[in-house]
């Protein structure tokens, strides 16, 4: 093991210290992991949590339980807060900008005052797109999709596909050939998150910039577009290209899952 694998596994460990974590942890960016007094945070093997370009926040409050499974992975900008419990089953993928919570956060300003909470149940093997909430007293069953941006606030059975500002099931899970967007539609907004541009880029010959696409930063698009569209895109072929013309013709001949 050299010394940089043992400085990033010390690191690693360091910020996850307040929670109990299994084996193999990755962490992409600095979390923020928090266990208020004698609240519970524990996370099973093979974890992956990403922080870059924007931060996740995972909390178990005073008295509650978070409890991730194994092989669950979490994209940027998450905010995961636990006030009694809330659990994340095995081999579930969300992700960025999700919201869980498992109260209303009404009083929130006042520790006088009691939380209205509900457990939160998501299942094992389920897909939660990106800018999802998931609010109190939800159950996800096991293999559901949940669309980008809905917002789930009532029982999702398992293995539908569910999606809408108050979440309705639209099909079965894996059924809907339309139940992710094109490449093309998504891929602008993936780029400008993961790349850090100012704006989604066109889709043409413009030459992607050299500073920007590095070792580090394909690996983190990569796994935005398995996350957000589907595609498991070959690492060599993506990390080849110099357009974002190149990336897209690459996606669009890479069959999804």
């Amino acid at each position: 093991m050299t010394l940089r694998t043992r400085w990033r596994a010390w690191q690693t460990r360091r910020w996850l210290r307040d929670a109990q974590v299994g084996v193999a942890p990755q962490l992409v960016g600095r979390p923020t992991i928090t266990g208020d007094g004698d609240g519970k945070l524990r996370i099973g093997d093979r974890f992956r949590l990403a922080s870059r370009p924007v931060p996740s926040h995972m909390v178990a409050g005073p008295g509650a339980t978070l409890q991730v499974g194994d092989d669950v992975s979490i994209g940027h900008g998450a905010a995961i807060a636990a006030h009694e419990r809330i659990q994340i089953g095995d081999g579930t993928r969300i992700g960025p900008f999700v919201i869980i919570m498992d109260t209303n956060f009404h009083s929130a300003g006042d520790q006088s005052l009691q939380h209205d909470c509900q457990p939160v149940t998501i299942g094992a093997g389920c897909r939660i797109g990106s800018r999802v909430t998931i609010t109190r007293g939800v159950t996800i069953g096991d293999g559901a999709e949940i669309l980008a941006g809905s917002v789930v606030s009532s029982a999702i059975p398992a293995g539908v596909c569910a999606a809408g500002a108050r979440a309705r099931v639209i099909g079965r899970a894996g059924e809907m050939a339309s139940r992710w967007e094109s490449p093309a539609a998504r891929l602008p907004e993936l780029l400008m998150v993961s790349l850090g541009l100012k704006s989604p880029p066109d889709l043409d010959g413009t030459p992607i910039p050299a500073q920007l696409w590095t070792d580090a930063q394909v690996p983190r698009l990569l796994q935005a577009i398995e996350d957000e569209i589907g595609i498991a895109a070959d690492y060599a072929t993506i990390r080849g290209a110099t357009t974002y013309a190149d990336i897209a013709g690459a996606l669009q001949q890479t069959p999804r899952r």
